[in-house]
């Protein structure tokens, strides 16, 4: 579906907030409304613009079509490694930088093999079957090779990878990747790694807090093609700090040269716990409408180049009140990523800040594990204590699983 762009539009989602704008439009879609009722109701009840509405409604019909393969007994299991070389300046992540990995990469690495047993025998009683894997953080290519190649293999033998359909890696930062890492990820079955430059203008990169050197980007796309894992994402920012539209354009046009699978498009968010919110930084009205810019660029420049909106999600204080947006080449959508979004299959959370996500029809509810690396070492029995509460929830499997423990 082609999109017109026009000029800037201010409060483009007009009242509408939350994380999750498309939801809405797919659970109309399923009814069976048509186009002109979705419009209708998005502009009367919300004011939200036509741009929005039109890009709302492809990325729904895209995410319903590709869920239509999801059964009640698919799920997706999230590992989180808060590490990181450096915190950027806009980012809220729970993550310890890699000074401190040398102190806490081992016990922390004990205490998710810990958790990963508990998952697995739940996922097994639960006749759970798992479609994705996604390892995010934090950097987890922060960890050596030889530590990396440990929890793959610990993930290997706690699932049944065969009924994969995904597996991803974030090797956000160039600067954390190596040949020997890429191997290890080829060799355990990762099926899809996520290199996130944000942008190639070094002079932002220092800016924002970044290690890495645009080059490192190159060096870093090169090694995980010639690994041949099959879908490379790459994540940029609209509205970094100092960027102007011709600074993203450059930016945009670098990243859809490498021809990667999936492009995220993110839009600067001012986080609450960022060093950027920490220093009182506050947007401007030209630092909302260069983000504007950006993203009326982006849009139809995506298009050009072939990819599609797959998901979207908005957060708080974005510039111009905007949004992030999935894109992909045809048949290399991320599932995990329309998944969690759209809440279509249950989650399983493993590590430090992860969420396990209970679903059941008309039911949905989450286990928090802790936000500080500290305290889920010293609270490691009870992060897994509190996921029994899945036997509770899927009621059917519970009486079985009691069954098999008298047994034992």
């Amino acid at each position: 579906m082609k999109f017109m762009y026009g000029n800037d539009i201010a409060n483009p989602w007009g009242t509408l907030y939350g994380v999750r704008p498309v939801k809405r439009v797919a659970d109309m879609l399923r009814a069976g409304a048509d186009e002109g009722e979705i419009y209708r109701f998005l502009r009367e009840k919300f004011e939200i613009s036509d741009i929005k509405i039109a890009l709302s409604i492809a990325i729904a019909r895209k995410e319903l079509e590709l869920t239509k393969t999801i059964s009640p007994n698919d799920v997706a299991i999230y590992l989180d490694i808060p590490f990181c070389p450096t915190k950027c300046a806009y980012c809220s992540f729970v993550s310890m930088s890699a000074d401190r990995l040398k102190e806490f990469a081992e016990p922390y690495l004990s205490a998710i093999y810990q958790e990963i047993d508990a998952v697995s025998k739940i996922v097994k009683d639960l006749d759970f079957t798992v479609r994705s894997i996604y390892i995010g953080g934090g950097t987890p290519t922060t960890l050596l090779a030889i530590e990396l190649d440990n929890l793959l293999y610990k993930l290997r033998q706690s699932f049944d990878t065969d009924a994969l359909w995904e597996f991803t890696v974030e090797a956000g930062r160039p600067d954390t990747i190596t040949e020997q890492k890429l191997s290890v990820m080829k060799k355990h079955g990762v099926t899809r790694v996520s290199i996130n430059p944000q942008t190639i203008h070094e002079k932002t990169l220092l800016r924002i807090g970044r290690k890495h050197s645009t080059e490192d980007i190159y060096r870093a796309v090169s090694l995980a093609r010639e690994a041949e894992i099959p879908v490379l994402n790459m994540d940029v920012i609209a509205g970094l700090p100092g960027e102007k539209l011709e600074d993203f354009v450059q930016t945009l046009e670098a990243v859809t040269a490498f021809k990667p699978e999936n492009i995220t498009i993110h839009t600067m968010s001012i986080k609450r716990a960022s060093r950027l919110k920490e220093e009182a930084f506050a947007p401007d009205e030209e630092n909302h409408l260069e983000a504007s810019k950006m993203l009326n660029f982006a849009y139809p420049f995506m298009e050009e180049h072939h990819y599609e909106g797959y998901y979207l999600y908005r957060q708080k204080n974005t510039l111009g009140n905007l949004e992030n947006t999935g894109f992909c080449l045809e048949g290399t959508a991320c599932l995990y990523n329309i998944g969690m979004m759209q809440e279509l299959m249950p989650i399983m959370g493993i590590g430090v800040g992860a969420v396990t996500k209970l679903l059941k029809p008309g039911r949905l509810e989450r286990i928090f594990n802790v936000n500080d690396v500290l305290e889920y070492l010293n609270r490691q029995e009870e992060m897994r204590k509190r996921k029994e509460y899945m036997y509770e929830f899927y009621e059917k499997s519970l009486k079985l699983h009691q069954e098999t423990e008298g047994r034992n």
